[in-house]
């Protein structure tokens, strides 16, 4: 074979995935089926984490800016939560485009080769073994190992024959403005609110002049999604309705979508693995999907090069990734995060979850609220919940545990 690895996608999973397999001298193949490495949305606010995976400092020109402050508010009463000095653990606005293209670089430089305007069509399979992948209808590569890290919708998913209980995405639009007046780049604001429905805005300021603007909405159910604003037409009322944003310029406009369920079942099989939101290995609270991509790259670049070093590309072999990846923190997070949501969206369907979330914002300690956004909250922090949250239970109880019941949790 000409490849020892070949990895759809080139999302922070793809990208880390090939990242570090190059660098161990595994002989690799990327497919993106867009034009460049920085057409895809990748989540911009980490903690130190994503840093440590990506090897960057924090002055260096792959962080755009480093907040002091985050704020949580409602657009429609203005009820909000301050997380600030003293509270805020260290949380930064990754330069995404300079990220992403570092990832390529590394894996270029390690003789990782990239095919752009390669859209995935099936793998292909001989017996049980997955051997490789064919892309533009008639163009095929074979490897011992493929890899699965493209996306929401993977081919790689669907074609292998791997399958999932349930599943919940959560679709996104960004928006990049320049030419902004008086924006505090110190501060990161999250906001909810009738028109964003089942989700929250986001403004993260790169500089003063400068900020990304973006949405995100989990459809509870078909009626409730339509009956929303477009997302779109919910950035441009945010823009135009505000002094800093008024006049300011549409420099660039994204969109991705996100599962937000929780980790699949199973992720592996002979000749094949998946990654990152393919394999569901995403979470809406600990770094956004950004650093447990990272994270789970990390892990499959390591186990690629044992297995081709062993020459064994069995299902056995290759669901050692999968039980250690298991096992660790970040997707013990992610199952919790992803019940939760699934929770959640459950609750929409029969409840407002505004009302909800108006409770949460006055009622939340920000110090708490932290601990969640960094993905270390202890014993202590679910105490505090139990304790704060009791008014908030006793209002919202019948919904949640008719969610529970729905949901089958």
């Amino acid at each position: 074979m000409t490849f020892d690895l070949i990895i759809a996608g080139t999302g922070p999973a793809g990208l880390m995935t090939a990242n570090r397999a190059s660098g161990y001298g595994v002989k690799t193949l990327v497919l993106e089926r867009r034009n460049s490495v920085t057409d895809s949305l990748m989540g911009e606010l980490v903690t130190d984490n994503a840093l440590r995976f990506l090897g960057v400092k924090p002055d260096s020109e792959f962080v755009g800016n480093k907040y002091s402050e985050i704020v949580g508010e409602s657009l429609d009463t203005g009820a909000n939560i301050r997380v600030g000095e003293g509270l805020l653990g260290n949380s930064y606005l990754l330069d995404e485009d300079k990220c992403q293209e570092l990832m390529r670089d590394r894996a270029e430089a390690n003789g990782a080769e990239f095919r752009y305007r390669s859209r995935v069509d099936s793998v292909i399979k001989e017996g049980n073994q997955i051997v490789g992948l064919r892309y533009n209808g008639d163009q095929e590569e074979r490897a011992g190992l493929t890899v699965g890290a493209d996306g929401s919708f993977s081919r790689v998913f669907k074609t292998a024959g791997f399958t999932h209980p349930k599943w919940l995405l959560s679709y996104g639009v960004r928006w990049k403005l320049e030419n902004c007046k008086n924006i505090d780049p110190n501060v990161a604001y999250f906001y909810v609110g009738r028109d964003v429905g089942l989700g929250y805005l986001w403004l993260y300021p790169r500089s003063e002049t400068e900020i990304n603007l973006g949405i995100g909405r989990v459809p509870s159910s078909k009626v409730n999604w339509d009956a929303l604003m477009p997302m779109q037409s919910v950035l441009k009322k945010y823009k135009d309705s505000h002094p800093e944003t008024k006049n300011a310029k549409i420099a660039a406009v994204n969109a991705g979508v996100v599962p937000c369920a929780g980790i699949i079942p199973k992720f592996t099989d002979a000749g094949v693995a998946l990654c990152g939101n393919a394999a569901g290995q995403v979470s809406s609270i600990v770094g956004g999907g950004v650093t447990t991509c990272f994270h789970a790259g990390t892990l499959l670049a390591k186990h690629a090069k044992r297995i081709v070093d062993e020459n064994d590309f069995s299902a056995k072999s290759i669901s050692q990734y999968e039980k250690e990846y298991r096992k660790t923190k970040l997707a013990s997070n992610i199952k919790n995060t992803g019940e939760g949501m699934w929770a959640i969206s459950k609750y929409a369907m029969f409840n407002d979850p505004i009302e909800a979330a108006e409770i949460v914002l006055s009622q939340l300690d920000a110090g708490t609220l932290n601990s969640l956004i960094q993905g270390h909250a202890g014993i202590g922090d679910y105490m505090a919940l139990l304790t704060d949250f009791l008014p908030m239970v006793l209002k919202i109880g019948k919904g949640y545990l008719r969610s529970i019941a729905v949901s089958g949790l």
